[in-house]
């Protein structure tokens, strides 16, 4: 089986990590695209507020943003193919957001708001598998 990655334009990703820099609170983003086998192109990225009630250690991303960001997809022929957020700690998956990739079964990358690290997983069969990120 080919290694799975992200597909995203250097321009994408340099606007995440500069909205997710030196901020306190989590930051969100939703990607939209195309996913192929094990590959996930994304073409286009959206925020979405966090409404969580304590949003410095916890995300949850804003309901109608994310039902709007799937009708868009859905419209213009897309799917959801990533989902984006920063930790004030290194880029790697929190108990709670291992939580939350049992339910959401795509690509997650995470962003450190200390560094701008940023690094890539998806949670497989319940294994924890990190991603390359593909820069374009």
């Amino acid at each position: 089986m080919s290694r799975q990655k992200i597909i995203i334009s250097m321009k994408l990703i340099n606007n995440i990590v500069t909205r997710c820099t030196g901020i306190d609170e989590e930051k969100v983003f939703v990607g939209v695209g195309v996913a192929e086998g094990n590959v996930y192109r994304v073409e286009e990225v959206f925020e979405c507020r966090n409404v969580a009630q304590n949003p410095t250690v916890k995300f949850i991303a804003d309901p109608m943003c994310l039902y709007k960001v799937f009708k868009y997809a859905e419209g213009k022929g897309m799917d959801v193919v990533l989902l984006a957020h920063s930790h004030p700690a290194l880029p790697e998956p929190s108990s709670e957001d291992l939580k939350g990739m049992k339910l959401w079964r795509i690509p997650w990358l995470i962003i450190s708001s200390l560094s701008g690290e940023y690094r890539a997983w998806i949670l497989s069969d319940n294994e924890l598998i990190e991603l390359e990120v593909e820069l374009i």
